[in-house]
């Protein structure tokens, strides 16, 4: 047990983190590597003797602190002749395309893997595959200059001293890699041996201010206060229960420690919702949406946490959550993503062992803070498809599947009784019903494609194009209204017979998705089916048809699995779902639909 806490603190101790930091930098590997392939030139005419190109141009070579430190280990000169210089130069490019070349193995392997890793099986044997792919690429570098070097005659004519010239070159490699591995020696030692001195320091005026409050019963305040800067970013605070690792967290815990302010929502029909949104965004601040683009947004807010405005930059993305929380009296939160993001920590933050704190993000401050308010918080995921969707956002697109009280993603694995905010139970965030994610995907070929993973859990807007100007004169003041006010309107219209799909409506709809999986093997599962039942009801209220509803679900989320078959046989299947189409609904009627059975047609001929 003595042991493994000795082995534990020799972990935690900021000398070994520092060291592991600098041991684990890629820049420092990578600048090491450039110092030897430097170095080994600078040795290669340093053991050249004779040289006179060198004697002529670099005399300081003749004579200087490198090459005393080379007599001093028994390092000859050599008269290097062209041959053994012809050797070196090769040899360098060779090892140079190896080991240089290797330094860009994983961004390649990471960057091919995320724009194709879903055609295998496991993400492993993706990596297995591209980084044989990306070394066998170097391989073959590497052996056409063995092979010039051979075609040049480099074999036939060594030098005598060719094999001493290249073993005293060697060893003055490994005298150089030996005095970096004592300079990284001697660097962990001054650490460990300064925060040894340090923690006893501490140990003793903490020993010293014990017997003190012991004695006299009071705090002794400046003392505390020195003994926290002398603690500050050291290990052993972590085990203090009552230290804060989430300040940030903790002040919105103390902001609102009153609790949540109840909003009073302006009581309204989902129809003048609509009108009224519309009108604001024209009138206010001359943004022009199309009503079906409005309703299709705020339906897909009932049918999914998850909403994706996807189309070409400038076409009013962004600014339709933006609009739509000024709207309501609130403001949108924008978390830009980054093209480096890889997991739930790019998103969330982490947890830094050197500072003993969470590294809190925006993104995680925001979804927290939802907690102590009932307004709508739209969470804008600006530019996501910038990287993979299903890499970061992964534990979103798993919990959203779940019941609302089962909406949490683990954060952090606490320690025993150590301090957590409020609102994160044991380790885990909470996200808050009031909280929608809306992704803006731009489509162009500086971004990932987004799989169906996370389109068939998405409600996906399309736009085209800029909207010309339009005119309303609906009323267009702002309006208050919260969450639960907007989820209670979202009920009552789903609960409305009048809005739902009867038995005529699903038996048509079937019908065509019916005939969709048979002509071209494309299958949907529950999932779709319940967000258009909740999508078709509220569209309604809003004051659009079932068939416009049913049309922009069909749309985007069943015939968008066909973009990439180019198959003979679609052309005719897609001419015969057109006419079926027409036949059920009748011509006209699923607009959207047959816009791009047109189009896929086209890219057929």
């Amino acid at each position: 047990m003595e042991e493994e806490k000795k082995k534990s603190w020799f972990k935690q101790s900021f000398a070994y983190k520092v060291v592991k930091t600098i041991a684990t930098s890629n820049s420092l590997r990578n600048a090491i590597i450039i110092i030897l392939f430097a170095s080994s030139v600078l040795f290669m005419l340093m053991l050249d003797q004779y040289n006179e190109i060198i004697e002529k141009f670099f005399p300081q070579f003749g004579s200087n602190f490198i090459k005393d430190v080379m007599r001093y280990f028994s390092i000859k000169s050599f008269n290097v002749g062209i041959n053994s210089w012809l050797l070196f130069v090769f040899l360098f490019i060779v090892v140079g395309v190896v080991v240089i070349g290797g330094m860009f193995a994983k961004k390649f392997v990471n960057r091919m893997v995320a724009k194709h890793g879903q055609e295998f099986k496991t993400e492993k044997g993706a990596r297995k595959l591209y980084a044989f792919i990306f070394y066998a690429i170097l391989l073959v570098i590497s052996g056409v200059f063995i092979v010039l070097y051979v075609m040049l005659g480099g074999f036939d004519r060594f030098d005598p001293n060719t094999a001493d010239i290249f073993l005293n070159l060697l060893y003055s490699l490994l005298i150089l890699i030996g005095f970096f591995a004592g300079m990284f020696i001697a660097l962990f030692l001054l650490f460990l041996v300064s925060e040894i001195i340090i923690a006893t320091i501490v140990g003793i005026i903490r020993y010293f201010t014990n017997a003190a409050r012991d004695f006299t019963g009071r705090r002794m305040s400046k003392t505390d206060e020195l003994i926290s800067a002398l603690t500050e970013n050291r290990s052993f605070r972590q085990n203090d229960p009552n230290y804060d690792i989430f300040p940030a967290l903790t002040a919105i815990d103390k902001e609102h420690a009153d609790g949540v302010v109840p909003t009073e929502s302006t009581p309204i029909t989902l129809e003048d919702f609509i009108l009224q949104f519309q009108s604001f965004a024209i009138n206010k601040h001359q943004i022009y949406y199309e009503l079906p683009v409005l309703r299709s947004f705020i339906a897909g807010l009932a049918s999914s946490r998850l909403i994706i405005l996807e189309g070409l930059s400038g076409t009013g993305k962004s600014m339709l959550p933006r609009m739509f929380a000024e709207f309501i009296n609130h403001k949108a939160f924008f978390a830009p993503v980054q093209a480096t993001w890889r997991d739930k920590t790019d998103l969330l933050g982490f947890y830094s062992e050197f500072t003993k704190t969470f590294k809190t993000t925006d993104f995680l401050k925001n979804v927290y803070a939802a907690s102590y308010n009932d307004t709508v918080n739209l969470c804008v995921l600006d530019e996501m498809n910038i990287s993979r969707i299903e890499y970061y956002f992964a534990d979103f697109l798993s919990i959203l599947e779940y019941p609302p009280e089962d909406w949490k993603v683990k954060v952090i694995e606490p320690q025993t009784e150590q301090y957590l905010p409020a609102k994160l139970t044991d380790g885990y965030l909470t996200v808050p019903t009031n909280t929608w994610f809306i992704g803006t995907a731009n489509t162009d070929d500086s971004t990932f494609t987004i799989t169906d993973k996370v389109y068939d859990r998405a409600i996906i807007l399309d736009f085209k194009e800029k909207i010309s100007p339009i005119e309303s004169d609906y009323a267009s003041d702002p309006i208050n209204i919260s969450a639960d006010a907007l989820l209670n309107l979202f009920a009552d219209a789903q609960a409305d017979e009048d809005n739902r799909l009867n038995a005529d409506d699903m038996s048509k709809f079937i019908r065509i998705c019916d005939f969709v999986k048979d002509a071209f093997d494309i299958n949907f599962g529950n999932r779709i089916m319940v967000q258009i039942e909740n999508f078709v009801p509220v569209y309604v209220a809003l004051g659009g048809t079932k068939e416009e509803a049913l049309d922009y679900m069909f749309a985007r989320k069943i015939f968008r699995k066909m973009s990439g078959l180019y198959e003979d046989y679609v052309k005719d299947n897609l001419l015969a779902l057109q006419k079926l189409l027409s036949s059920v609904y009748g011509k006209g009627v699923f607009t959207e639909t047959e816009h791009l059975i047109e189009k896929n047609i086209k890219r057929l001929v």
